[in-house]
């Protein structure tokens, strides 16, 4: 991993700090929620005592409450309606729950609901043959017409029926009827329920408004057709309805900016008062201006998701669901809603009304929490911000930091890397040797080694010629002193052995001098060397032609390539690396082998190889075979060799701008040195 990245994962480590003050915002802010919940609870609890001092506000009759109510045996409840009802025979204002609601059918049967003194009802059902009342007939007109009959019965048990006619779709007529079949109407009509009767492509619909007191505790809604025949058979159910009078009640004690309902034990809505309003406040106001910004709502999804989703209540009808199931079941219980539903956030409080022992019904509170929630919210964004900038700032910072670091870093690791060039000259150019961190001293410790290492190299380099230079005079008097003893003719033979072996050997220290200052007296003449232009084909030619005669123990093969091949360098010097390289060839050559000479013209250059048969370069020395003082011989040989052959190659190859290299033969049979020369 580079230093860079280790620097911004550590910068990184800054985006604690939002974490830390989120977490911070969040304990601080389920403590003001807690204390939210504690006061709303209170309040409710408060009104609740006084909904429980009126306990029959509740329900119109004591049977309501010791029976229950359950309108999957056909029970009816009419909640408070917020509107008067249009009286048009038409369901399209009618409210509808806003769940599915057992008992309830919002395509067909009877709804009802209640506004002030009145009960409002609405009756659908399919009958195509509808039969209309004749006004002209004799009494009773209604007999032989279809009808809707309203049978209802008190907490005494006493029944009573009311039927629903009309002359046309239009104006619905109410009579007395008489309880049971074949339900005869009186001929006076009601003139307190009055109603539209209006006609459907299935059948008709009946929309009425009749005083509340008409109603029992128990009512069946069932149609006639002109048989006197009953749609279905006619089930008292339980009629519970809303108490306007108890949303009175609440009306007066409800706070500001609160909400109140009261629920039966089943969920239902006997009466609700107040509104839940927003703060007005001109700092609240642009806070709210602000909350649906950018980096607010990026932050929402972030660090949301603590309250609740709306439960979708059946409202107007009842309310279900926490926290409203908790007080039903006698306990105090709050809860924090999302905004949904055209409402804000919302905090619920719910506790139970108690009768004694007894739990008559769930007062719930409903307060916005929407100001808590925007306040909040600013405060996060702007602690979130603050950080995120601070944390950006550090990251920028760390990394233009980093990279001049790395650069600084890459640098002194190139001019070490290049420090030796390939030509094996010592270039101790150190950078930052003036820096004053520890980047500078070890820039510094750098170049002092390199220039302790330089001088150790010169004068590796300037032994050879020292030690040829003061080596040749007494290796001179030795040989002339040999050559003396050797004319003596008094020299006795069995001393001839060891004289020949003398000059033999200083014969071989003769030419071990010479190659340790051919190497830099091929430098010098590279330097002095004049470029003429010549055709780099002959000169092959010529050469391979030489050394036909020269190395008879190998077979030498020569192709040169077709038509002039004109090149501009020195002639003596590739002449000279020619003679290395066959004289390295034909070393390695097992007598009688194959050596193999070849220059090929490709576009912009020469290719000048040379292969022989033989053994494989060793892998020791794979990237070092051209470098001074490096042999690949393993056999002792009479003649001296210090490795320099190649490296003299190289050299005069790399004075031309060209470059050599050694590979070992497809086949594993032996090695092909290859001389790439730049063409004219």
């Amino acid at each position: 991993m580079s230093l860079r990245i280790k620097l911004l994962f550590l910068s990184l480590m800054t985006l604690i700090l939002p974490w830390a003050g989120w977490q911070y915002a969040q304990r601080m802010e389920t403590t003001l929620r807690h204390g939210q919940e504690e006061s709303l609870i209170t309040t409710a609890d408060v009104l609740s005592r006084v909904v429980a001092s009126q306990p029959e506000l509740l329900y119109r009759f004591p049977d309501e409450l010791r029976e229950g109510f359950d309108p999957a045996r056909g029970d009816l409840f009419a909640p408070l309606l917020s509107t008067t009802p249009l009286l048009d025979g038409f369901a399209d204002e009618w409210p509808i729950p806003s769940r599915p609601v057992a008992g309830f059918d919002a395509t067909a049967g009877v709804r009802l609901g209640v506004f002030g003194r009145y009960m409002y009802a609405y009756f659908e059902t399919r009958d195509a043959d509808v039969r209309y009342e004749n006004p002209t007939a004799e009494f009773p007109a209604s007999e032989g017409t279809t009808r809707v009959v309203f049978l209802t019965r008190d907490e005494f048990d006493r029944e009573r029926a009311w039927s629903i006619t009309a002359v046309a779709p239009g104006p619905a007529i109410a009579r007395t009827s008489e309880v049971g079949s074949p339900w005869r109407t009186s001929p006076d009509e009601l003139q307190h329920i009055t109603g539209v009767w209006r006609a459907t492509a299935g059948g008709y619909a009946v929309e009425l408004r009749v005083p509340i007191s008409m109603f029992g505790e128990q009512l069946a809604v069932f149609a006639l057709n002109h048989d006197g025949l009953a749609s279905q058979t006619p089930t008292l159910g339980k009629l519970h309805t809303a108490s306007d009078a108890l949303r009175e009640r609440l009306d007066q004690y409800t706070p500001r900016g609160l909400r109140v309902s009261v629920v039966d034990q089943r969920g239902w809505l006997l009466a609700r008062a107040g509104s839940v309003e927003i703060g007005g406040s001109a700092e609240y106001a642009a806070l709210r201006q602000d909350e649906d910004g950018f980096a607010r709502s990026i932050y929402r999804r972030l660090f949301g998701g603590r309250d609740a989703v709306v439960v979708p209540y059946g409202l107007p009808y009842g309310m279900w669901g926490s926290p409203v199931d908790a007080a039903r079941q006698g306990e105090n219980a709050a809860i924090w809603f999302e905004p949904a539903g055209g409402e804000p956030s919302l905090v619920r409080a719910a506790v139970p009304v108690h009768f004694g022992e007894q739990v008559l019904a769930a007062l719930v509170v409903e307060q916005p929490a929407e100001q808590l929630a925007v306040v909040r919210e600013d405060a996060l964004t702007r602690l979130l911000n603050l950080t995120l900038l601070a944390t950006l700032f550090s990251v920028v910072i760390t990394l233009a930091f980093a990279a001049r670091l790395s650069q600084r870093i890459r640098r002194l690791s190139r001019a070490v890397a290049s420090a030796l060039t390939p030509e094996g000259r010592l270039e101790p150019r150190i950078p930052d040797t003036k820096a004053r961190d520890e980047l500078g001293t070890l820039a510094r410790s750098y170049s002092t080694l390199l220039s302790r290492l330089k001088e150790h190299t010169s004068y590796l380099q300037t032994l050879g010629t020292k030690l040829s230079h003061e080596l040749r005079t007494p290796l001179t008097i030795v040989s002339s002193s040999l050559d003396n003893l050797a004319s003596d003719e008094s020299l006795p033979p069995s001393s001839q052995n060891y004289l020949n072996r003398a000059r033999t050997g200083t014969g071989r220290l003769h030419a071990i001098l010479t190659a340790m200052t051919e190497a830099n007296r091929v430098e010098q003449i590279i330097d002095h060397t004049e470029r003429v232009e010549f055709d780099l084909g002959e000169l092959v030619r010529n050469v391979g032609q030489a050394y036909s005669a020269t190395f008879p123990q190998v077979q030498l093969e020569a192709r040169i390539a077709e038509g002039p091949n004109p090149f501009a360098g020195s002639p003596d010097l590739i002449a000279q690396m020619l003679d290395k390289l066959m004289d390295n060839a034909a070393d390695f050559c097992p007598p009688g082998g194959k050596v193999s000479l070849s220059l090929d013209r490709l576009p912009g250059e020469y290719v000048l190889s040379l292969s022989n048969e033989g053994p494989a370069l060793p892998p020791h020395l794979d990237g070092r075979l051209f470098e001074s003082l490096v042999s690949a011989r393993t056999q002792p040989d009479t003649k001296p060799h210090l490795g320099l052959g190649l490296y003299i190659v190289r050299l005069i190859a790399e004075s031309h701008r060209g470059s050599v290299s050694a590979e070992n033969l497809p086949d594993g049979s032996g090695v092909c040195v290859s001389v790439r020369l730049p063409g004219i």
